[in-house]
């Protein structure tokens, strides 16, 4: 069962947005889900339900404008999360420089008190001078109306004749409501002005609250000044306690952890932003004790690396990282996850090979960037991926170019290249969807036995869902950019308890009744750029009821593997049976799925 398995890559509320043209787009809503280590589990959804956009998150491939903005992607590597560090005469300097700085830093946690109320009263003058945030909106409303009707008459203007009679005399108009909307334009903008004005000098005349606000902020800013000064043990260097100078002690062999696998130029510019951070955390009188927040004090820059001791033998630093790849920055720590621990097999192999590169030197190239080894080594791992996926006589096809061969056998060396890093988790992107039919049972048939043989995960995104019947233990269906219902292959095609998920299954072409119309789904998608609210699936959905218009449903748990996310699972909505096509679904799916393992 998944639930004995290793957690491999765990997500958490995780949200991603590109920015298209000015305008934001959230093609992934709050997404959680666990993918275990030598697990099958697929990801299905119709076009643009956020299947590439999901997986491309998690392998470090998202386009330059698409960011996360809000969860955590947790991957479990031990491999990648030991991390050493040799304390040689150089990184010796540099742990003793970085724990001097903290030391330094931690005078400013004495007045952090006095700091947190400064900015407080300061908040509090400029909002008591300004104007609230309601009123800036309607402010701002109104303001862009008006830009927006002058430059609606002035482009409409261009448009007229101005030999013809009718257009001139309409021009005269509508340049005087032109003026008109710039004056008014003008008025509210100096309505704004004045009651920001009149606000401020209220601030200054009132002695409750100007005069008393400055005073508070003087006494306190000097009352900081004096405890910043004054040391907590004097017999301590800076004058700190014995407790912070051993906390600081560990923040730095953390911080030597976290930034001592980059080469020096990048470790300066890291260590500038880092101790920003650290300082703007102490003068706040942040709880550094606490693990979650050191990890946010690192999350601008790079992932932390828990300190784990030292090792006096080797004279090694030893440290343990939680790979987060949310807080991945940096080229060097994606080199170490994508390719090597996360791999993708994407559907067209003529756009994944270079067409001018020979075959064995495409394999070999992704070899000695991500494994130490000698040319002679690679070459030798070459030819042993080339002969697991199937390719026939390896040394003599070393030298072919990709179109010396047919889509199948070039997705065969797709899959060699994905594979010869000895990934974790092989992402399968559509990966027969460029195959005829007997292709594709092959490049499945072939997926399966290399997961046996090599023993990592596989992730298929896929529509077929004939397909994902025969290679998946467990499914994810996405809509609208969330998960609306997972489990096990048997739960969610045999038990299926989502609308979207019906509709799916009803949509199989295999299920279709000969001389019946085909089924499909009413309806397009929801646009994403526009804020979903409710159910986003209602609109398509016959069986919406009128909460799904206004209000999200939970994720319901049906069983221990099986959760939906629907509220017809409200113990208080009506009970709804799915479409008699899909309900002895197990018999049907048995007489007409290929079998990929026969």
């Amino acid at each position: 069962m998944a639930e004995e398995k290793k957690v491999l890559l765990s997500l958490k509320d995780v949200e991603v947005k590109f920015n298209v043209r000015g305008r934001i787009l959230t093609a992934i809503r709050r997404v959680s889900l666990d993918i275990y280590e030598n697990e099958s589990i697929a990801i299905v959804g119709e076009s643009g339900s956020g299947k590439s956009v999901l997986t491309k998150t998690f392998a470090g491939m998202l386009d330059s404008n698409g960011f996360i903005s809000n969860g955590s992607i947790i991957f479990y590597d031990d491999e990648l999360s030991e991390t050493n560090i040799e304390l040689n005469d150089e990184n010796k300097k540099l742990l003793t420089k970085l724990n001097d700085t903290l030391n330094k830093y931690s005078t400013f946690e004495r007045g952090a008190t006095e700091l947190n109320e400064i900015e407080d009263l300061k908040l509090q003058r400029q909002r008591a001078q300004a104007l609230t945030e309601y009123e800036e909106e309607q402010y701002d409303t109104k303001v862009k109306a008006l830009s927006d009707g002058i430059v609606d008459k002035e482009n409409f203007i261009q448009t007229l004749d101005r030999k013809n009679p009718d257009d001139v005399a309409l021009m005269e108009k509508l340049t005087q409501e032109q003026r008109e909307l710039e004056a008014e334009r003008a008025a509210l903008l100096k309505e704004r002005e004045d009651i920001v004005n009149t606000r401020k000098a209220n601030y200054k005349a009132d002695p409750s609250l100007g005069a008393n606000i400055d005073n508070r902020i003087k006494e306190l800013t000097a009352l900081r000044k004096q405890k910043i000064a004054t040391p907590d043990d004097p017999s301590n260097p800076e004058g700190l306690s014995k407790e912070v100078i051993e906390r600081n002690k560990i923040l730095a062999y953390e911080y030597l952890l976290s930034i001592g696998r980059f080469h020096k130029v990048k470790r300066q510019r890291f260590i500038r932003r880092i101790n920003a951070a650290f300082k703007a955390a102490m003068e706040h009188g942040e709880d550094l004790s606490d693990l979650s927040v050191v990890r946010n004090v690192f999350e601008d820059v790079t992932f932390l690396v828990e300190y784990k001791g030292i090792d006096e033998a080797t004279n090694t630093l030893k440290g343990y990282a939680i790979t987060d790849c949310t807080k991945v920055k940096n080229d060097e720590d994606w080199q170490q996850i994508r390719g090597r621990r996360i791999a993708t097999v994407f559907q067209d192999p003529m756009t994944s090979l270079n067409p001018v590169i020979t075959i064995g030197e495409q394999i070999m190239t992704v070899i000695l960037k991500h494994q130490k080894c000698s040319r002679e080594e690679a070459k030798a791992r070459t030819l042993d991926i080339m002969a697991k996926v199937g390719i026939p006589e390896p040394e003599e096809r070393f030298d072919d170019y990709p179109f010396q061969y047919s889509g199948g056998m070039r997705q065969r060396i797709v899959i060699a290249i994905a594979l010869s890093c000895q990934p974790k988790i092989l992402i399968c992107d559509e990966p027969t969807t460029a195959l005829d039919v007997t292709i594709q049972a092959q490049i499945i048939r072939l997926i399966k036995d290399l997961q046996k043989d090599l023993g990592f995960t596989t992730v298929y995104i896929t529509h077929d869902l004939g397909v994902v019947a025969n290679v998946a233990e467990r499914v994810a269906v996405l809509y609208g950019g969330q998960i609306v219902e997972y489990g096990t292959i048997e739960d969610v095609f045999y038990d299926p308890r989502h609308p979207y998920t019906w509709a799916l299954l009803s949509s199989m072409p295999q299920l279709a009744e000969r001389g019946t119309e085909m089924f499909s789904i009413p309806g397009t998608p929801p646009s994403l750029y526009n804020k979903i609210v409710g159910d986003a699936f209602a609109p398509r959905n016959k069986y919406a009821m009128e909460i799904d218009m206004v209000k999200e449903p939970p994720m319901f748990k049906v069983s221990d593997t099986h959760y939906a996310k629907t509220w017809l699972l409200d113990p208080r909505a009506p009970k709804v049976e799915k479409p008699a096509n899909i309900r002895n679904l197990h018999e049907k799916m048995k007489a007409t799925i290929v079998d990929f393992d026969a």
